[in-house]
C-alpha cells in the first residue's frame, strides 16, 4: 500500500446539483440509523416516557431536544473513522495512558449491563405473563433472555431482527397516531421543547407520591438522566455503528474490498510513525473526503428525527392518557397501563400492542447482548493481548454468562422490592449520559489532536461538537443541586 492513499469518487447523488430528486435520493442512505432507532425505541420510551408525561406534563420535553447532543457526538465519532480509517477504540487504547479510557468503558459496562439485563428480564417477563395470563413473570423473563442469548451465540437472529424492526415501527406509529387522535394543543406543547433546564418540577405531584411510592422514591433528577439515557446513542452501539460504516463502505472505505483489513493496515501505519501521514494534502482530495461524509450525516439526522418524534409522542400521551387519570406505570405494572395509548383509538389494537411490546423488548435483549459483546470486545482487544487472541464467539459466551449470573439475581431482588425504575435510571444515566459525555470529550480530542490539520473540525464544527457535550451535561447539573 502506498504511503499516501486517495479517496474514491463519491456517489453521484452527493455531487449532483441541488434538487428535490437529489434530496429524496438521500433517503436511500438511511440504513444503520434504522437499526439504531429500533434499538433506541423500546423499554425506556414505553415505560419512562409515559410515566414522566403523567407526573410532569410537558415540562420535560426539552430532554428530547438536548438528545441531539448524543447524535452530534456520534457524528464526530463516525467522522473520525470515515476520514482516518481507524477505530476510535483502537486510537483510545494508545492515546490514553495504559488505555485507561478503554478500561473505564469496560468497567461501566461490566457494572451496568447486568443491571440493564435485570430490568429487561422484569419488563419482558411481566409483558409475557400479562399476555398469556399464566406463570410467574420471572420464569417468563429468564427463559426468554436465555433464548435471546442462545440466538445471539448462534448468530441466527436475522428473521427475528426484521420482525422486531416491524413491531418497533408499530409501537412508533401507534404512539404518533394516538397523539394525532387526541388532537393536543400544539401551541401549549411546542415551547416546552426549547425551555432547556428552565422547567423542572421540584416534587412529584401529591397523587403520585400517595399512590405510587415505589416510583416517587427515585429522585426527579435521576429520572431525568435515565430518560435522557433512553434517547441517546449510548456507548454500547457506537462500536457496532462503526462496524456498519465499514459494511456500507462509507468515507475512506469506499471502493475497498476488505474494509477491516484496510483499517488495521492504517492503524499499523499510525503506530509505526506516531501520526497520520497517509492522508492526502491535495485540496481536491480533502474536498472529496468531506463530501464522502454526507451519508452518515443523513443517516444520523433521520434516526434522530424518528427517535425524537416517537419519544415525544409517548411523553405527550402519558400526560393526556395517564396523568389526567392519575395513573402511572409502576414496578408491578410496567407495561399494562400504556395499553390505553393504543386502545384509545380502537379496542382491537390491544393484541397488536401486546405482541409489539414483546417483540420490541425481546429484540432489545438480543441487541443488548450483541452490542454489549461487540463494544466490550472492540474496547478490550487492543489493551489485552489475551483478549486479542480470544475468538469473539468465545468472548461473547463468557460475557453473557457473566451478565446473566448477575442479572438474574438482581431480577429476583426486583421481585422482592428493588425498584426497577431506580435501577433502570441509574443504568441509563451511566451508559447513556455519563459514558457518552466521556466518549464525546475523548473523540473531540482525537479529532483535533490526531487528524491532520486539513481534516480537523473547523471552528464552527468544533463549536457544535462542544455544544453537543454541553447539552448532555445540562441535566447532570441538577443531580448535584
Amino acid at each position: 500500500m502506498a504511503d499516501v492513499i486517495s479517496f474514491s469518487e463519491p456517489d453521484e447523488v452527493l455531487t449532483a446539483k441541488p434538487s428535490v430528486k437529489k434530496y429524496l435520493r438521500y433517503l436511500l442512505f438511511f440504513g444503520p440509523g434504522a437499526v439504531l432507532a429500533s434499538m433506541t425505541i423500546g423499554q425506556g420510551q414505553i415505560i419512562l416516557g409515559p410515566q414522566i408525561g403523567a407526573w410532569a406534563g410537558f415540562s420535560l420535553l426539552w430532554l428530547v431536544t438536548i438528545n441531539i447532543g448524543s447524535y452530534i457526538i456520534a457524528y464526530v465519532s463516525c467522522r473520525f473513522i470515515m476520514l482516518s480509517g481507524i477505530s476510535t477504540m483502537d486510537m483510545f487504547s494508545i492515546k490514553t495512558k495504559k488505555g485507561w479510557l478503554n478500561w473505564l468503558f469496560i468497567v461501566i459496562m461490566l457494572i451496568f449491563i447486568p443491571m440493564f439485563a435485570a430490568a429487561i428480564i422484569t419488563t419482558l417477563g411481566q409483558s409475557l405473563a400479562w399476555v398469556f395470563g399464566v406463570g410467574h413473570y420471572l420464569v417468563w423473563g429468564i427463559s426468554f433472555c436465555l433464548l435471546a442469548a442462545s440466538l445471539a451465540l448462534l448468530g441466527r437472529y436475522r428473521l427475528l431482527e426484521y420482525t422486531q424492526a416491524f413491531f418497533v415501527a408499530v409501537l412508533a406509529i401507534g404512539a404518533v397516531a394516538s397523539i394525532v387522535w387526541i388532537k393536543p394543543d400544539i401551541l401549549e406543547i411546542l415551547p416546552n421543547f426549547f425551555t432547556i433546564g428552565m422547567h423542572i418540577p421540584e416534587n412529584y405531584p401529591a397523587w403520585a407520591s400517595a399512590n405510587y411510592p415505589s416510583v416517587t422514591k427515585t429522585p426527579i433528577s435521576l429520572v431525568m438522566l435515565g430518560y435522557l439515557g433512553t434517547l441517546t446513542v449510548t456507548i454500547i452501539p457506537l462500536a457496532g455503528y462503526m462496524g456498519w460504516i465499514k459494511v456500507k463502505k462509507w468515507g475512506i472505505f469506499r471502493g475497498r474490498e476488505n474494509p477491516d483489513g484496510f483499517s488495521q493496515k492504517l492503524f499499523r501505519m499510525f503506530r509505526e510513525k506516531g501520526e497520520i501521514t497517509y492522508l492526502p494534502d491535495d485540496v481536491a482530495e480533502v474536498k472529496k473526503s468531506h463530501i464522502l461524509l454526507k451519508p452518515i450525516l443523513v443517516d444520523l439526522a433521520i434516526a434522530f428525527v424518528i427517535v425524537s418524534l416517537v419519544s415525544a409522542s409517548y411523553l405527550i400521551a402519558g400526560k393526556y392518557l395517564l396523568g389526567d387519570s392519575h395513573v402511572l406505570p409502576s414496578d408491578t405494572k410496567l407495561i399494562q397501563e400504556q395499553l390505553v395509548i393504543f386502545t384509545r383509538m380502537a379496542d382491537w389494537l390491544k393484541p397488536l400492542f401486546q405482541v409489539s411490546v414483546i417483540f420490541a423488548l425481546f429484540g432489545t435483549v438480543y441487541a443488548g447482548f450483541e452490542a454489549a459483546s461487540r463494544m466490550s470486545y472492540e474496547t478490550a482487544k487492543k489493551i489485552s493481548r489475551h483478549m486479542e487472541r480470544l475468538p469473539y464467539k468465545k468472548f461473547m459466551l463468557y460475557l453473557m454468562i457473566y451478565i446473566l449470573s448477575l442479572g438474574i439475581p438482581l431480577a429476583i431482588l426486583m421481585c422482592w422490592g428493588l425498584s426497577v425504575i431506580l435501577v433502570l435510571s441509574l443504568t441509563l444515566m451511566f451508559i447513556g449520559v455519563i459514558g457518552v459525555i466521556i466518549y464525546g470529550i475523548g473523540i473531540i480530542y482525537l479529532s483535533q489532536k490526531v487528524l491532520p490539520e486539513k481534516y480537523k473540525l473547523g471552528k464552527v464544527g468544533l463549536a457544535i461538537a462542544i455544544l453537543g457535550v454541553a447539552f448532555m451535561l445540562v441535566p447532570l447539573v441538577f443531580l448535584f443541586v
